[in-house]
């Protein structure tokens, strides 16, 4: 007979003092003897739970969420983001969102739920998306929502920056139905920003723009009007399929000061004079979007194998009016005649009034995506699992610009095929005798193939590592290779011309009002990006609610399309033909459509911890961490070990349900971790079996409010290796770590620091976001072009929030406040905002203080009440 392992037998002996405690369980259970001495207990999966051994980065319970004090999902998700955030490749913004562990059609199906709503929260590596049919460079947030919620909520904001001269209105109501079998929810949003302009954040200007006093005729920040509402509907289906479906429509409208017509008038002596004209008012551009989505997702199950199928429909239509200074040939030449006066206040009708020019561009989108997941097959390790997925994406860009009389149309689109497989192979799992020598292991491969209409044939590629030697420590490699091609945005957005825009020249070192032409080009590159990650992330046993994550990334990329980056002497030698200058020399415009780098090459590490605790609990556990279990936090089972479920978010199946305390009424006390009654399989129960408190949920106050409190801590340090662009060869390589830059914002930090913290206890919620990046420099160029020094920068945001109902009587007092919160929100506390001089120490014109963060501190107050 062989002899057990040491898991084995903490497994039997819990099972057999269950058995003695258990009556009804010991009269159900075979009575013979097991040959083996072995016992296996096998536990279906948390409703909900994503289905994958890849263990979450951070695991958020009720409590955690309502520390938040977030008003919807997508305000927790902006509180979440330095974990939510990928630094693979050059970021792909906002994580993949599933709800219940299935595939959505998009954020817009939960960004508007109340975070009342939500049970649990899991965040998931990149490695995961895989799995999800997802490309390997995001991050993914399952939310697990509650049965049987119903709210009504409706909130309104209004802030404004302690310096003044800008007000931000926000209105916002939302509905929301969850029950057994539906979801629903609707939301109502209205915003409404004022201009800030440039005389308000007295910004200096040069001589002939003081005479005029154009920074009354400048915006800093454009007045606004957005007007969206989103509404989302799903049904589960008695075969266990379900249908989610969604609607957006966003009105967007700006309005922005462009300055005054100006131009350059020949004197009689044929000396030349720069002068603004007022007789017209101030150039005006005036952007109105509007955006309409539809998405819709299936998902179901056939025989083992999960499948799904997602689309998306998204028409943006954008029309731009730019006012443009015009010629005056009859001013001119009534000059030269000696006729007029080039200094008077008005000419009248020698003047001639500024053009409109105008454009249209009507952006459309579909995507599709079906994806299957299951097992291939069964090996002594464990099952292999695979994820086909196949899809269809089309892209129509129709753009028509009228400059100067000049008619522009352009017609692009593209149509995508893409289709790939992910398989996941355990090496050491069920097998027991190996997952006890060396831990559990397993490896996973894909690949991918996209045929673009307008591109050809793209390969990706990719394969990883995720070994977990101890409970609670995983170590994650992985690498992709793929081909991407530019955006039809950036081949075929109009030309758009705006003129009198403020820009450092770094070859003379000095600030000029230069013209700035943006739009499409058509002769970019398809992209080769080659990406490692390497992760470590651990859970000791020994300290509940501590997470300790390092990573490691490098990333090399050629023919990466990008923005037109910061005119520094290295830039405009390597592209001459965007610059132009006049015959002294002085900068007059920059042609700032995309380009194409040879390479682009990046490495850094990034590590931290997050932690959390609970104190003040009443009839429950105290200290438990984010997850909710004893053992090490999420992923963790009785002990501290890893169950065959994987993480437990609601103490379901295998861990006593939080709170549920030591005499639950209704139960008998049992020791953690035991079997259910049929001896062989628990289903998750949201209740966590008879008698048990609200899974997950932890104890609960009056109102049905969790009680006590709970603080929160995460801290992360980015550190940059290394950071080059070359532009192409035979031009010398950008090191945005030592002087060069593409940004108006200077060079890439070597270091950056995140903290992000709150408490919460009784009502009363704080919560911290902090950031801090080192000092950067742009070189000059050895022509004698000018330095720039960028300080550091420290940005600290506070948010404090009051829940009235936990605040006493008052709300029998007064019946309104019922049901509400207080909320005041400082952004950037120290009103810290970033300081670069040149060699001279002087502040160049366009990196005034206003020009780099004209809002600066900023502060908020919010009002909202659930009916």
């Amino acid at each position: 007979m062989k002899i057990p392992s040491p898991k084995l037998f903490l497994t039997s002996a819990t099972a057999l003092s269950t058995s003695l405690a258990s009556p009804v369980f010991a009269q159900s259970a075979d009575e013979g003897i097991y040959e083996n001495d072995e016992i296996v207990v096998i536990a279906e999966r948390p409703r909900g739970s994503v289905n994958s051994d890849i263990p979450p980065i951070e695991e958020l319970s009720e409590q955690d969420i309502a520390s938040y004090g977030a008003s919807s999902i997508q305000d927790l998700v902006e509180a979440l983001s330095t974990s939510t955030t990928s630094s693979r490749g050059r970021g792909s913004g906002r994580p993949i969102v599933l709800i219940n562990g299935q595939r959505t059609s998009g954020f817009r199906e939960i960004r508007d739920l109340p975070p009342e709503a939500i049970k649990t929260v899991q965040v998931f590596p990149e490695e995961l998306a895989l799995q999800y049919g997802y490309r390997p460079d995001q991050r993914v947030i399952n939310f697990v929502l509650k049965d049987g919620y119903f709210g009504f909520s409706s909130e309104a904001e209004y802030g404004v920056p302690t310096r003044g001269d800008q007000g931000q209105l926000e209105l916002e109501s939302t509905i929301t139905s969850i029950g057994e079998n539906s979801r629903m929810n609707v939301n109502v949003e209205y915003q409404n920003k004022t201009a800030i302009t440039e005389a308000e954040r007295d910004i200096i200007q040069d001589t002939a723009s003081a005479l005029v006093g154009l920074g009354d005729f400048r915006t800093l920040v454009a007045p606004s009007d957005n007007f969206e509402i989103n509404a989302v509907y799903s049904r589960n289906f008695s075969s266990g399929t379900s249908l989610s479906v969604n609607g957006n429509y966003i009105y967007d409208q700006s309005r922005r000061l462009l300055g005054l017509p100006g131009g350059t008038l020949t004197l009689p002596g044929g000396d030349n004079l720069f002068r603004y004209f007022t007789e017209f008012g101030p150039l005006r551009r005036n952007v109105l979007t509007n955006t309409g989505n539809f998405g819709a997702t299936l998902n179901g199950s056939l025989s083992e194998w999960r499948w799904s199928l997602t689309a998306d429909y998204a028409r943006e239509q954008t029309d731009t009016s730019t006012d443009r200074s015009s010629d005056s040939p009859a001013l001119q030449a009534a000059i030269l005649a000696g006729t007029a006066d080039p200094l008077a206040a008005s000419f009248g009708p020698l003047l001639t009034a500024p053009r409109t020019d105008e454009a249209r561009s009507v952006s459309q989108t579909l995507n599709s995506l079906a994806t299957m997941a299951g097992t291939l097959a069964t090996i002594p390790s464990g099952a292999i699992t695979a994820t086909i997925r196949g899809g269809y994406n089309r892209q129509d860009l129709n753009s028509r610009d009228i400059t100067a009389g000049i008619v522009t149309n352009t017609d692009l689109g593209r149509d995508n095929l893409s289709t790939g497989i992910n398989i996941e192979i355990p090496l050491a799992d069920e097998n027991i005798d190996v997952e006890e020598a060396i831990g559990k292991l397993s490896i996973n491969g894909n690949i991918g193939y996209s045929e673009l209409s307008d591109f050809g044939g793209l390969l990706e590629f990719g394969f990883g590592l995720n070994w977990e030697p101890l409970d609670g420590l995983v170590f994650t490699a992985s690498a992709i290779g793929e081909e991407a091609a530019p955006t039809i945005s950036q081949l075929g957005n109009p030309v758009i011309v705006t003129p009198n825009v403020n820009v450092f020249d770094f070859t003379r070192g000095e600030s000029v009002l230069a013209s700035i032409t943006t739009g499409g080009n058509p002769n970019l590159l398809a992209e080769k990006r080659r990406d490692i990650k390497l992760a470590v992330n651990y859970r000791p046993k020994w300290l509940d609610g501590l997470t300790i994550l390092t990573e490691y990334f490098r990333n090399n990329s050629t023919n990466v399309a990008s923005s037109f980056p910061l005119l520094t002497p290295e830039i405009e030698a390597a592209f001459p033909d965007r610059v132009t200058r006049d015959a002294s020399g002085q900068l007059i415009a920059i042609d700032q459509r995309p380009v194409s780098y040879s390479n682009v090459s990046s490495e850094r590490i990034r590590y931290g911890i997050d932690f959390s605790k609970q104190f003040g609990e009443r009839g429950g556990r105290v200290g438990f961490g984010r997850g909710g279990g004893p053992g090490g936090g999420p992923g963790s089972g009785p002990g501290g070990e890893r169950g065959a479920g994987g993480g437990r978010p609601d103490g379901a199946a295998g861990g006593r349900p939080e709170g549920a305390g030591d005499n639950a009424a209704g139960s008998t006390e049992k020791p953690e971790g035991t079997p259910p009654a049929d001896g062989a399989r628990a289903e998750a129960r949201p209740g966590g079996g008879p008698g048990g408190a609200r899974a997950g949920s932890g104890p609960r106050g009056t109102g049905g409010r969790p009680s006590g409190g709970r603080w929160q801590l995460s801290a992360y340090h980015t550190i940059r290796l290394e950071d080059r662009i070359l532009i192409r060869p035979g031009v010398q390589e950008l090191d945005l770590l030592k002087g060069s830059a593409i940004g108006s914002s200077g060079g890439s930090p070597r270091h950056e620091f995140e903290l992000s913290g709150g408490w919460f206890n009784n009502g009363i919620g704080f919560r911290v976001e902090g950031k801090h990046q080192t000092a950067t420099r742009v070189d000059g160029g050895a022509l004698g072009g000018s330095d720039l020094r960028f300080s550091d920068l420290t940005t600290l945001n506070l948010r404090m929030f009051i829940n009235l109902d936990d605040r006493g009587s008052l709300t029998e007092k007064v019946k309104f406040f019922k049901g509400s919160r207080i909320a005041f929100r400082f952004d950037n506390i120290f009103d810290d905002i970033q300081d670069i001089r040149d060699a001279g120490g002087l502040v160049p014109l366009n990196y005034q203080r206003g020009f780099v963060d004209p809002v600066g501190r900023y502060v908020e107050v919010s009002f909202r009440k659930r009916f």
